[in-house]
């Protein structure tokens, strides 16, 4: 296994519009970054992970809450039926070392012995020359925003398992309250979604023009896989960026593989009216 941690000052920036918002934040919420990396016969595993460090309140609160996600995320892994394949850690939690290491291993020794499995049945099948796909599982849990009202972390990870393509899992990205580090559970007023219809069309549409491919307004709602006519939230929630809140729908949600996980921005000045008081007070509206 290699493990290797380090203090990180600056904010882990994936993609442009993760930018905050204000980003004159007198004081930069530390956090201590764990990468693992491992293979085996058939598979292998990297994990990437940003943790809060520091006793006061706030990141504790955080850094429960992303162990929580760590704990349901890792230990589902493979898993089609939603189903735990071990126990959570019992272990001191406030030793952040020994919480990782411990899902590290039992999600290495899972895919390690389900991909040997998968290889073993395949080859019993097999007539002649024969390759086992090899499987791969890549976690990554890493803060890429922080202003003086928030910090956000991404939780997007990729899985393979031997099939066509593999796929994008996760939570989405996470918006704590730097105040409290209270998670903000909904940053929209779900129950609006109607309403909403007319700035979710033009962000599709832009995202779309970005791809290089025209999709005319009245056939967007047919190309798309939705049901009633309706365009949904995306069931990642949104977060804030310096230019708005940022939309990403996930792999098939709303349209084929090939169109990949649709994102665009919504300028405050638009979404305001529909962000949920918290949502509204975090970013300064």
């Amino acid at each position: 296994m290699k493990r290797y941690s380090f203090i990180t000052l600056a904010a882990i920036l994936v993609m442009a519009a993760a930018v905050s918002c204000n980003t004159n934040s007198p004081k930069e919420f530390r956090t201590l970054n764990y990468h693992y990396s491992d293979s085996a016969e058939f598979a292998s595993l990297t994990m990437d992970v940003d943790l809060p460090v520091g006793d006061d309140a706030s990141s504790a609160a955080i850094r429960a809450k992303l162990q929580d996600v760590t704990d349901d995320i890792l230990s589902r892994i493979t898993s089609y039926e939603n189903e735990r394949f071990f126990p959570p850690f019992e272990g001191d939690r406030s030793d952040a070392d020994a919480f990782l290491d411990y899902y590290h291993d039992n999600a290495f020794e899972l895919i390690s012995r389900l991909s040997k499995e998968d290889a073993d049945e395949r080859a019993a099948y097999s007539e002649g020359d024969f390759e086992a796909p090899s499987w791969r599982y890549e976690f990554t849990l890493n803060k890429i925003a922080d202003t003086t009202a928030y910090v956000v972390f991404q939780s997007q990870d990729y899985i393979y398992m031997g099939g066509a393509h593999g796929g994008v899992t996760g939570r989405g990205c996470l918006t704590f309250d730097k105040q409290d580090g209270h998670l903000v559970e909904q940053m929209l007023d779900r129950s609006r979604v109607q309403e909403m219809q007319t700035i979710l069309e033009d962000g599709l549409i832009r995202y779309y023009d970005e791809m290089d491919v025209k999709v005319e307004r009245s056939e967007l709602k047919e190309q798309l896989f939705i049901e009633d006519n309706t365009i949904p939230l995306p069931a990642w929630e949104p977060f804030p960026s310096k230019d708005g809140l940022v939309f990403t729908y996930q792999q098939y949600e709303i349209a084929s593989y090939a169109e990949g996980m649709p994102s665009f921005v919504v300028p405050f000045a638009e979404i305001a009216p529909f962000m949920t008081p918290d949502a509204r007070r975090i970013c300064g509206i």
